[in-house]
């Protein structure tokens, strides 16, 4: 049904007069005839009482002029909420990460489009990269975050800031005091990894060691890094892990920097690179921003 005819109707239907309400609408009066005779038309019934003195409403007229104001009022909403889709603050949105990507800047990007964007549904899934990957292509997920950049034409990887990795020692092990170690110092040390199975940063770690000349002797394999931090607290080995792992750390370990500045382990922003969805444009955009705000 064209509106404009519900609208002629509402008019009327205030007016009771044609004359009136044609002035009102800025039309002539026969116009405003022919169309409600339209309506009446569409809808099977007669909704007005013509006389020569006076214009009454029918008992569906009656009807119909109380449904009116809420078939606008329900349309108008149906035009804010398209524009609210259209510009990214309302839907869903599915987030894949990996332990350590919950630093900063993510949980803070987070809370910054939670509070911008009230009206998105977003989720939390805790997978390895290689899920996230499968779950992003599947489109069970819209966006992920894991670290090292990996090369995929239907994925775009976009680094969000910059992170090198650093190793982690007990608090009372010799090297702690130390201001800057070189990799091959930790040659005969007993190693807390993730798993190299399920964590491409382990192989990436694991790989940097080999080029140090020595193979690390991986005495534990964990998948959380408060577990590995624990291990490490403990004396039970050593560890490499990002510089922003230190925002979890609850003491009793030392991160200190490693001589080799090219272990680049940036944690980077995976999603479909058709995917041209307004909320996940939205919330790259305040990654992005938290992301830049935190380097400055």
């Amino acid at each position: 049904m064209d509106l404009r005819l519900l609208r002629y109707f509402a008019a009327l239907a205030d007016e009771l007069h044609f004359g009136r309400a044609a002035a009102r609408l800025h039309i002539s009066q026969p116009p405003l005839s022919q169309q409600i005779r339209l309506l009446e038309e569409e809808l099977g019934t007669a909704l007005f009482i013509r006389s020569q003195h006076r214009v009454e409403l029918t008992e569906a007229g009656k009807t119909l002029s109380k449904q009116v104001p809420l078939i606008f009022a329900q349309f108008e909403r149906a035009i804010d909420l398209t524009r609210c889709a259209g510009r990214g603050e309302m839907g869903n949105l599915a987030v894949g990460i990996i332990s350590s990507a919950m630093v900063a800047p993510i949980p803070r990007a987070l809370s910054v489009f939670a509070s911008r964007h009230p009206q998105v549904r977003w989720t939390l899934n805790e997978m390895t990269p290689v899920e996230q990957i499968a779950a992003l292509k599947e489109k069970r997920l819209d966006v992920c975050f894991f670290r090292l950049y990996q090369d995929d034409p239907a994925i775009r990887s976009e680094a969000i800031g910059r992170d090198t990795a650093m190793a982690v020692l007990p608090a009372d092990h010799p090297l702690a005091a130390r201001k800057q170690i070189a990799l091959g110092e930790l040659a005969h040390e007993r190693f807390i990894s993730f798993g190299l199975r399920q964590s491409q940063l382990a192989r990436s770690l694991q790989d940097a060691c080999v080029k140090a000349r020595f193979t690390p002797q991986i005495v534990h394999e964990v998948v959380e890094v408060h577990t590995l931090l624990s291990l490490v607290r403990e004396g039970l080995g050593v560890a490499l892990l990002p510089t922003s792992a230190k925002q979890i750390s609850t003491g009793g370990v030392v991160f200190v920097k490693l001589a080799q500045t090219d272990l680049d382990v940036s944690l980077h922003a995976r999603y479909r690179a058709d995917d041209t969805s307004p909320v996940l444009e939205a919330f790259l955009d305040t990654v992005r921003e938290v992301a830049a705000a935190m380097e400055g």
